[in-house]
C-alpha cells in the first residue's frame, strides 16, 4: 500500500513499522474490550466519532445534536477528552462559544467526569459524548460515526501509514454513519460504506458557511464578501484541504497555506509572522478555522488584513429525520434502561 497517510513520503519506511506496531495494540485493545462491560453511567447517551485522524466535523456536528435534543426538552451535556488544554482546549471553548450555557464534562476518564459533573448540574438528563466512537468504555445508545467526503480514507492503512484510527471494518459497531462535507450523494462511498457497516449511509450534510465573523468585535460579514478578495487560509486541523477548497470556492483567489500542526498552539509573534508572510503572498484577507480562532483571537494582535472565521452551519442533503428519529430512539432506549 503506497504512503498516504499524515507522514512525509520519506518516512514511508517507518510508517509500515509504526503502522504494524499499532494495528497490533489496537487489536489487543479490542480484544480486551470485548471482554469488559462498558461502564454505565445512569444516562442516555448519545456518542458522536470517527475513525480517521483529523477533522471529520465532529464539532458542528455535536453542536447539531445538542440543539436537536434541546429542542425536544432535553438539558444535554457535551462529554469530551480535552486535547491537551483540558478546560481550555480549542473544542471546549467552541462549544461553550456556540453554545451558551452549555455544560462541558472535560477529561479522560469520562464516566468519572460525567459523574462529577452530574453532581453539580443535576437537571442534565443526556450525554453527548464528542470524540467518543474509540472510547468504548462508556455504554452508549447510540454510536453516530462520521466520514468526510472529501477525505473518506477507507481504504487506508493504519496510522500513521494512512489516516485509520483503525480498521475501517470497525464501522460494524456504530449505530449508523453520517457522511460530512459532501456536495452531493456519492453513490459509490454509499456502496463503501454498506460493505463495510452493513447499512447505507443514514444521512448526507455539508458545513454551509452562513457568514463571516471579524477579529474586531462587532465586524460581521456576508460570505461573497469574499468574492474578489485573495485570501491566506490558516486552519490548525487534520484535514486543511477541506477548508482550503470551501474558501476556493467563494473567494476570488487563495493565496498561502501555511503547513499548520492539528490543534496548533498560537502565540502573538507567531501570529504576526503568518500575518507577514500572508501580506507578502498578496493576500487581502485571512480565513482562520473556528477552532484556530479560539487561541488567536484573546491575543489581541491588531492587524492591517482582515481576520475572518466562517459561521459554520451544518445543512442536510438527506437524511436528517432519519437522524433524528435514531436520536429519539437512542433517548427512549436510554431513558427505559436507566429507569429500571
Amino acid at each position: 500500500m503506497s504512503m498516504s497517510g499524515p507522514l512525509p513520503t520519506w518516512m514511508e519506511p517507518f510508517a509500515v513499522a509504526a503502522s504494524v506496531g499499532y494495528g497490533a495494540a489496537i487489536r489487543a485493545r479490542g480484544n480486551r474490550l470485548e471482554r469488559q462491560l462498558p461502564m454505565d453511567c445512569g444516562l442516555p447517551v448519545m456518542s458522536v466519532g470517527n475513525i480517521t485522524a483529523g477533522g471529520t466535523g465532529k464539532t458542528p456536528v455535536t453542536q447539531w445534536i445538542v440543539r436537536t435534543l434541546q429542542a425536544g426538552g432535553h438539558a444535554p451535556m457535551i462529554a469530551l477528552r480535552g486535547h491537551k488544554g483540558g478546560e481550555t482546549a480549542d473544542e471546549v471553548l467552541e462549544h461553550r462559544t456556540a453554545l451558551p450555557g452549555i455544560i462541558v464534562a472535560v477529561g479522560a476518564d469520562r464516566a468519572r467526569r460525567i459523574a462529577a459533573t452530574r453532581v453539580k448540574n443535576p437537571s442534565c438528563d443526556l450525554v453527548v459524548l464528542d470524540d467518543g466512537f474509540q472510547h468504548r468504555q462508556l455504554r452508549r445508545d447510540c454510536d453516530l460515526v462520521l466520514i468526510d467526503a472529501t477525505r473518506p480514507a477507507l481504504d487506508d492503512g493504519l496510522l500513521p501509514l494512512g489516516w485509520l484510527r483503525e480498521p475501517a471494518s470497525s464501522l460494524r459497531r456504530a449505530s449508523g454513519v453520517i457522511v460530512t462535507r459532501a456536495l452531493k450523494v456519492d453513490d459509490e462511498l454509499a456502496d463503501q460504506i454498506l460493505k463495510l457497516h452493513g447499512q447505507a449511509p443514514l444521512a448526507w450534510c455539508r458545513h454551509a458557511w452562513t457568514g463571516l465573523e471579524g477579529i474586531d468585535a462587532g465586524a460581521v460579514h456576508e460570505v461573497a464578501w469574499l468574492r474578489r478578495k485573495r485570501v491566506a487560509v490558516w486552519a490548525g486541523t487534520g484535514n486543511p484541504r477541506a477548508i482550503v477548497e470551501q474558501t476556493e470556492s467563494v473567494a476570488a483567489a487563495v493565496v498561502d497555506v501555511p503547513r499548520l500542526m492539528d490543534h496548533a498552539r498560537w502565540d502573538a509573534p507567531k501570529v504576526a509572522r503568518l500575518l507577514l508572510r500572508a501580506q507578502e503572498a498578496g493576500a487581502e484577507a485571512v480565513i482562520v478555522t473556528p477552532k484556530d480562532w479560539m487561541k488567536i483571537a484573546p491575543l489581541g494582535v491588531k492587524s492591517e488584513l482582515p481576520l475572518v472565521r466562517p459561521r459554520l452551519a451544518i445543512e442536510f442533503l438527506q437524511g436528517e429525520s432519519l437522524v433524528q428519529e435514531q436520536l429519539a430512539r437512542a433517548v427512549r432506549v436510554g431513558q427505559s434502561r436507566c429507569h429500571r
